[in-house]
């Protein structure tokens, strides 16, 4: 049985101070019951359902949780649980726990404990996994064989494992998946090793699993990401330098936008991300910045850089991206809200060896993690000292992991100093003791291992001895 975030313990002062209103609350009648309900905190109405059971009945009704769903979650900007849905196909019960289990991670982050819900059975040796948004579909990669799987379970419930679709490439080699970070159920694979192969854009959503939207039979380079209607390619092999390949796989033409790469100046391509209007591209030497191009139906286009931002020193690998602020409910049926008061500041997550420094006309944060496990108390006992930063997972909240060795570590968003004398929220990483330890495999512990989702507070880990845990932080 795993227990789900409860309600906070009623004081005995506070429960009398409700017992004297419940004589005169008894006279009404539901209707203006309800009404009071919907404008009450999610801890008075916990506390009222535990008064009658007339109360009981009225706080599981669905108007009071729709209503403290938008109010306490959607209206503050918390990352909303769960997998996106019409707002108003949720029932009454979900949106219980989804509220409930998005202040609980509020308040208790990061200082929750990982609990593993449910572990697959099959103990097949796992090259890659992601969890995608909304923390109930996990894909699998075996070789040239992509697994989906659904995780099912209510709150308190035991939770399942169904394995509901399989894909296989059309060749024997290995494959590697990509995700719309941004929910839209929407997944590229491609070859992981082998460039100018074939690339197939599948969506989540749609029935039968693992529905085909577009399918290329040769595409330039290897698969890098996808992001709404673009699919980003790796073409760095390329002789001339190549750079970030785009395709718009929405429109399923042939034509393609070059983002370039200047051999000498740049290096190596080490991740990308969509803002404001933008493409950024991390590069070892630096960051260049491009808008974001109308791809042609036919030929290739070059697209000039907007601006270029040089490193005094190179970074490297894991490269992660972040605003701290979460983006909210996807779906356009959620009331609508004021935005954050906190401003879109993209925070750029890497490793480097060194306190290399960024130019000061840099637009964005540059958070430059030690390429080694931090040093904190009893890791030199354990020998735990020198582990390497092999994978970042960030959240658009700030919320994620990093992973040193074998050692899974949270970060959440927090207010951080940064010179001359300003205060700005960014993601600050806990040198406390690890949540999880992975089990490692004899080839060692590699990238692409662990995958996180913010608004569950879940992670998916690949076990070295085959098949993978679901790990419900609480």
């Amino acid at each position: 049985m795993t227990p789900g975030p409860g309600p906070a313990i009623v004081q005995p002062a506070h429960l009398l101070s409700v017992m004297h209103c419940i004589s005169s609350l008894d006279n009404l009648v539901d209707d203006i019951l309800l009404q009071i309900f919907q404008f009450l905190s999610v801890q008075e109405i916990l506390t009222l359902r535990r008064t009658s059971k007339r109360y009981y009945f009225l706080s599981k009704l669905r108007n009071v949780w729709y209503t403290a769903f938008c109010t306490e979650v959607l209206a503050r900007h918390l990352p909303p649980p769960g997998p996106s849905h019409s707002l108003y196909a949720l029932r009454s019960a979900d949106l219980e726990h989804r509220t409930l289990l998005a202040l609980f991670l509020e308040k208790r982050w990061p200082r929750t404990k990982p609990n593993v819900v449910v572990s697959s059975r099959k103990r097949e040796t796992v090259d890659q996994i992601l969890l995608i948004p909304g923390g109930t579909q996990v894909l699998t990669v075996h070789g040239n064989k992509v697994v989906y799987w659904l995780i099912s379970g209510q709150p308190g419930a035991t939770h399942k494992l169904q394995k509901v679709g399989e894909w296989s490439s059309p060749s024997d080699d290995a494959c590697m998946v990509v995700k719309d970070t941004e929910g839209q159920g929407i997944i590229a694979i491609g070859c992981r090793d082998q460039s100018n192969k074939h690339a197939t854009v599948f969506s989540l959503t749609l029935k039968p699993a693992l529905s085909k939207l577009c399918d290329y039979s040769l595409i330039p380079g290897t698969v890098a990401g996808i992001s709404r209607h673009l699919l980003f390619l790796d073409t760095t092999s390329e002789q001339d330098g190549g750079g970030l390949e785009l395709l718009d796989w929405h429109a399923q033409t042939e034509g393609t936008a070059l983002l370039p790469r200047i051999p000498d100046l740049f290096g190596s391509f080490l991740g990308f991300v969509h803002f404001s209007n933008h493409i950024l591209v991390a590069w070892e030497a630096c960051i260049s910045v491009f808008p974001v191009p109308d791809v042609p139906a036919q030929g290739r286009m070059v697209v000039a850089h907007t601006k270029v931002f040089m490193f005094s020193e190179p970074i490297s690998v894991p490269v992660a991206f972040t605003t701290c602020v979460p983006r909210g409910w996807p779906g356009t049926d959620a009331p609508a809200y004021p935005p954050s008061q906190e401003m879109p500041s993209l925070t750029i997550v890497a490793r480097n060896d060194d306190g290399a420094k960024h130019p000061s006309s840099f637009l964005y944060r540059l958070l430059r993690l030690s390429p080694f496990i931090p040093g904190v108390l009893g890791d030199a006992d354990r020998g735990l000292r020198g582990q390497e930063c092999t994978q970042i997972c960030l959240g658009s909240s700030g919320r994620g992991l990093c992973v040193f060795g074998r050692e899974v570590r949270l970060c959440g968003p927090s207010l951080l100093y940064t010179p001359p004398c300003e205060m700005e929220f960014g993601p600050a990483f806990e040198t406390g003791k690890a949540i999880y330890e992975i089990e490692a495999s004899g080839d060692g512990i590699g990238g692409n291992k662990v995958d996180f989702d913010e608004g569950m507070g879940r992670l998916v880990v690949a076990k070295g001895s085959g098949g993978f845990d679901v790990v419900q932080l609480l």
